[in-house]
């Protein structure tokens, strides 16, 4: 009966400890969201004032959210007094800066050469291109990949190595 005493103590103790927390959590979440949304909303229509390519914009927004939602995750972690796991989280940022710079991955050099081709002025969304063999218009850049639609209407998606 002690041992059944004890896993129930166990188990229940965390919750108890959470549970004074959840409102903070609730607000932080909620709160860190809207910010999120103010941020990204301003960040698209700067980057869409300046010269900067369409498809530059939307790498640069890609990576700016990826961004704001891993340091969001990162404050819930340390308000729920995991600091290591607040501070795993944020060093997780310096790691992906650090595969980028030294673009040793494919998925680097993709991500490399995605910012590379939506800086040319000669490769824009709405171009007409031939790659391959196939010939198209360019539908979307992202930071892997180009999509483009064929005259039969089919996508064909390219790395952007």
């Amino acid at each position: 009966m002690e041992t059944i005493t004890n896993v129930l103590n166990s188990f229940w103790l965390p919750v108890y400890n959470f549970l004074p927390k959840l409102p903070t959590l609730i607000l932080i979440v909620l709160l860190g969201y809207l910010i999120i949304q103010i941020i990204y909303w301003i960040l698209n229509r700067a980057l869409k004032l300046s010269k900067i390519p369409r498809a530059l914009i939307g790498v640069i927004a890609s990576l700016s959210l990826i961004i704001m939602w891993v340091i969001l995750f990162a404050e819930i972690a340390r308000q729920l007094g995991m600091g290591s796991l607040a501070v795993t989280i944020s060093g997780s940022l310096a790691v992906l800066a650090l595969a980028l710079a030294s673009g040793a991955s494919g998925l680097a050099g993709d991500i490399i050469a995605g910012v590379f081709l939506a800086r040319d002025s000669d490769f824009e969304i709405g171009f007409r291109i031939r790659i391959g063999g196939i010939e198209g218009i360019i539908q979307k850049i992202d930071i892997r990949k180009i999509r483009v639609v064929d005259d039969k209407g089919d996508i064909h998606i390219f790395p952007n190595t």
